[in-house]
């Protein structure tokens, strides 16, 4: 039996507003919560104020085009190659968001808020899990990565009468055959909690 015909619905049009703080970060290697009504628990933190372009997230594919000797034109396209990016500009300056941008190991601060952060050269890839977390009216729009490392870092233009940027682009790298997640669901808990177990149970895999 073919499939049911699509029909247009707005309502699954989703506008991209902050559900919250909206943009968290952790050690990699942890999961986002399993359910999109759940809280980013510890050790999630958050980044704070963004710029109100938001998150971005992109992709790019490499690919190659198998040609048979009978034809001019391809059989077949191979994707050799896929990359996954989230990239967003922060406007709090701290020692969590100071350390994202440069590559560099978070500093303690001082007991009166001052920071002190050693840029090295000999300092190794830091990794991170990323999350986005979005919502519109009943409904929660989650991408996050399990693990993650810094691939490109904007100017920093420091301006009269501008936040100061920091700009970020974070790359989603490979976890057992693992790149991320995305979650639709409710943005409060169901009477019967049931459905979306694919999303679920590779959370409580991943956390396991």
């Amino acid at each position: 039996m073919p499939p049911a015909p699509q029909t247009l619905n707005p309502e699954e049009v989703q506008v991209g507003t902050a559900n919250g703080p909206g943009l968290w970060i952790a050690p990699p290697g942890t999961p986002p919560p399993a359910h999109t009504y759940e809280e980013w628990a510890a050790p999630w933190r958050l980044l704070g104020y963004l710029s109100d372009d938001g998150p971005t997230v992109s992709q790019s594919t490499d690919s190659e085009a198998l040609t048979p000797w009978q034809s001019r034109v391809p059989i077949r396209t191979v994707i050799t190659g896929r990359e996954i990016t989230m990239q967003f500009v922060m406007w709090q300056i701290n020692a969590l968001t100071l350390a994202l941008y440069f590559d560099a190991d978070e500093p303690a601060e001082g007991a009166d808020g001052s920071i002190h952060m050693e840029l090295r050269s000999d300092a190794p890839t830091h990794l991170y899990a990323i999350g986005i977390d979005t919502r519109d009216g009943d409904t929660v729009f989650r991408i996050a990565f399990g693990r993650s490392s810094l691939s490109d870092a904007g100017d920093m233009a420091i301006t009269s009468g501008a936040a100061v940027p920091l700009d970020v682009t974070l790359s989603a790298l490979d976890d057992g055959g693992s790149l991320g997640f995305v979650d639709v669901g409710p943005a409060d808990e169901p009477d019967d909690p049931g459905g979306n177990g694919n999303g679920r149970r590779a959370h409580a895999d991943k956390a396991a």
